[in-house]
């Protein structure tokens, strides 16, 4: 055999090997990434969030770009809830991202409406849904609106309303220029059902004497009527109903829709 020849046969063997090894170890490699995948828990969508510092301390890192930081944290926020909508329905994050959008932009009222509903809903956390609008409450006291919506949360709540502190919200929200003009009805309303007949009685006063519309004032009266013969028979089942709890629409875009009206 001649030296070009034993050369080369040596060459083929070496790379035979090499092929082998790779096999070999392409082989392990595979196997260990299927025991992997077996017994180590799963990622999640953007779980990342949990490690966020809380947006009291990131507040000062933006260097006075408080605001423009929130509009990045509130997409990343509604993409936090889209994504596990779609993967899991699991949402334990949820209280912090949104506790960082309204640290960094406290006047962002949608932010504490659209993440308490989304964890009272469909988180099931309903005691952070509170803590959350109670924030806003804090950081916005004269806001008619952001009191309707947390009288609102109270008048829907899963598993059983809230009716007298419904209607406490949405009697404050009346109180405010910026309130929607439904809310002594409902605080009216709301007062009644939770059995609070005196206290309904002079809400729905107030109704049928200032709303400018006839039909809220001849309801108001109807009512008033309802709860004089209650309060006169002893009857209370007269004007007080027991509610379902109504189911709720929530988009980031907008607040949260009562799927049924009060009447």
């Amino acid at each position: 055999m001649s030296a070009a020849v034993e050369s080369r046969s040596i060459l083929m063997r070496r790379l035979g090997a090499a092929w082998l090894v790779a096999l070999v170890l392409g082989g392990g490699a595979f196997a260990l990434a299927r025991i992997a995948w077996a017994k180590l828990p799963h990622p999640r969508p953007l779980e990342e969030l949990a490690y966020y510092p809380s947006g009291k301390h990131l507040k000062p890192a933006t260097l006075g770009h408080a605001e423009s930081a929130a509009d990045l944290a509130w997409l990343r926020a509604v993409q936090y809830y889209g994504a596990h909508r779609l993967v899991d329905n699991q949402f334990r994050s949820m209280y912090h991202v949104f506790d960082i959008v309204t640290s960094l932009a406290p006047g962002f009222q949608a932010a504490y409406v659209f993440g308490a509903f989304a964890l009272a809903q469909e988180g099931g956390d309903f005691a952070r849904a509170e803590q959350l609008m109670l924030k806003g409450i804090d950081a916005n006291p004269a806001s008619g609106w952001l009191a309707f919506r947390l009288g609102f949360l109270y008048y829907v709540r899963p598993g059983g309303r809230e009716l007298r502190k419904a209607g406490a919200m949405f009697e404050r929200a009346s109180r405010m220029p910026d309130a929607p003009p439904q809310a002594a009805r409902f605080a009216a309303f709301s007062r009644q059902h939770a059995g609070d007949l005196t206290v309904a009685y002079m809400m729905w006063d107030e109704v049928a004497r200032q709303s400018p519309n006839r039909f809220l004032r001849e309801m108001a009266e109807k009512e008033m009527t309802t709860i004089r013969e209650a309060l006169v028979t002893g009857r209370r089942e007269l004007a007080v109903k027991r509610l379902t709890t109504p189911l709720v629409q929530m988009t980031p875009q907008s607040a949260p829709v009562d799927s049924s009206s009060v009447r």
